[in-house]
């Protein structure tokens, strides 16, 4: 199969529009609502954003040849806004360091948060981040229903459909 640079920005872009609509609609919550544990993986709105962008964060640093060895740091603290600028800053180093793939075959060798190695082609590790956040921000049009917000849609054809 043929991956090159210019689909994995795509892929990318994607991922950044959909993390902007979900972070669109978790504005919308009050405090509570955004805290309150629903029951999901990661409780409730704002947790579940928050694995995300950690999960995103960590993927990247492996890429970037920095591997994170947790999650998040210790004392880390969050609030949507400061959230939005970190996550748009990630967004921007995932599609400068798409840009210059010439290889989206080359495999990365990494090692996970267990210490467990670990191998992917690098268009896999894309996939997987995309994928990754799709199944989440899912989990999070769930909860903003739950909550009684107009739920969002982060459809990978609407995605296309406003790129024209």
């Amino acid at each position: 199969m043929k991956i090159d640079s210019e689909f994995l920005v795509l892929q990318l872009d994607y991922t950044r529009w959909a993390n902007e609509h979900s972070l669109e609609a978790a504005r919308a919550l009050s405090e509570e609502e955004l805290t309150r544990d629903l029951g999901n993986s990661y409780g409730g709105v704002l947790g579940t954003l928050l694995h995300i962008f950690h999960a995103d964060r960590v993927w990247l640093s492996r890429l970037e040849g920095r591997p994170r060895a947790t999650m998040a740091d210790e004392g880390e603290s969050w609030t949507l806004p400061s959230l939005a600028v970190a996550w748009a800053d990630i967004a921007e180093r995932y599609r400068a360091w798409a840009s210059n793939v010439t290889d989206a075959q080359a495999i990365l060798e990494y090692k996970n948060l267990a210490g467990k190695p670990g191998s992917l082609p690098l268009w896999q590790v894309i996939m997987h981040v995309v994928n990754h956040g799709t199944y989440h921000r899912g989990q999070i049009t769930t909860m903003v229903r739950q909550l009684g917000k107009p739920p969002i849609s982060t459809d990978l054809h609407i995605f296309y459909l406003t790129r024209g």
